[in-house]
């Protein structure tokens, strides 16, 4: 007897006698084609799941890299500030780039240590009337009378809050000092102009604070009051100055009356024997 049954919209004729071995091979072949459907599922979960971790990694790596480098750069800017306490020459790094610096480490006079000197003049071996691109690049021995560089002190500058200290002295042997809380100055493209000085404190008087916002300006790139012509040296002249360091040297603080170096709110027009500019990483 054969039973005729509707198979997938199919008809089909089954014989009693082979149904069952038929219905055997039929649920074994879906068995088989649910176990590869489901086989295909695992992997596809395992290659997305491989996939995200893959991406998880990269991710976790990338986030390494950048706090390692930020340590490593911090970790370095550490170093800079801290070197020995001992006045010297050292060589710094920033970013890319590297120059050497006179780093005072005198304690005296309640100053702290560290301060990288900029500018210092005591005896006038070094000649002070120079071009923009001598004062933009630097001149004289970082072992004695020099100008840093404007462009490396901008460097420096720029990769945190410093404070400015000025120490002077007059021929009486007099010192006298100016701290600012806050120095920045721009770029060459901006003239390196006096950006901030912040908070005054000292007993030189603020003579800094009439600069402020100046461009700087030599005799080759003038102010438009050509005060570096008139009276020589580079600085951030302002019609023309209160504060003037970098002008000729004198052997006598009344040789010259409006020449020399002078700090106009400490000795007026008088000028001045020594004068030093430092800056160091504000705490």
């Amino acid at each position: 007897m054969f039973r005729i049954i509707v198979f997938c919209g199919v008809l089909v004729a089954l014989n009693p006698s082979t149904v069952v071995g038929y219905t055997s091979g039929f649920g074994f072949e879906l068995l088989m084609t649910r176990l590869e459907q489901l086989e295909a599922r695992v992997y596809e979960k395992l290659e997305q799941a491989q996939e995200t971790a893959t991406l998880h990694q990269k991710q976790l790596g990338d986030k390494f890299d950048a706090v390692m480098n930020s340590l490593s750069k911090s970790i370095r800017q550490q170093q800079i500030e801290q070197l020995s306490s001992h006045s010297g020459v050292y060589t710094v790094r920033y970013n890319t780039t590297m120059f050497r610096v006179f780093r005072d480490g005198s304690l005296e006079r309640g100053f702290g240590g560290n301060w990288t000197v900029f500018q210092r003049r005591y005896d006038g071996s070094v000649e002070f009337n120079r071009s923009w691109s001598e004062y933009r690049d630097g001149f004289g021995d970082v072992f004695g009378e020099h100008w840093l560089g404007l462009e490396k002190l901008r460097t420096m500058l720029d990769t945190r809050r410093h404070e400015l200290l000025v120490v002077l002295e007059d021929f009486g042997g007099v010192i006298a000092y100016a701290r600012y809380g806050n120095f920045k100055i721009g770029s060459e493209a901006e003239r390196y102009k006096i950006k901030s000085l912040g908070q005054y404190s000292g007993t030189a008087g603020d003579a800094m604070e009439y600069h402020l916002t100046e461009k700087f300006a030599t005799y080759d790139k003038a102010d438009e009051n050509d005060c570096a012509e008139r009276f020589g040296g580079g600085e951030w002249f302002y019609n023309c100055y209160h504060a003037r360091l970098n002008g000729p040297y004198m052997a006598s603080a009344k040789l010259t009356k409006r020449n020399g170096i002078h700090w106009y709110e400490f000795r007026g027009h008088d000028s001045l024997k020594a004068s030093k500019m430092m800056i160091r990483p504000f705490n």
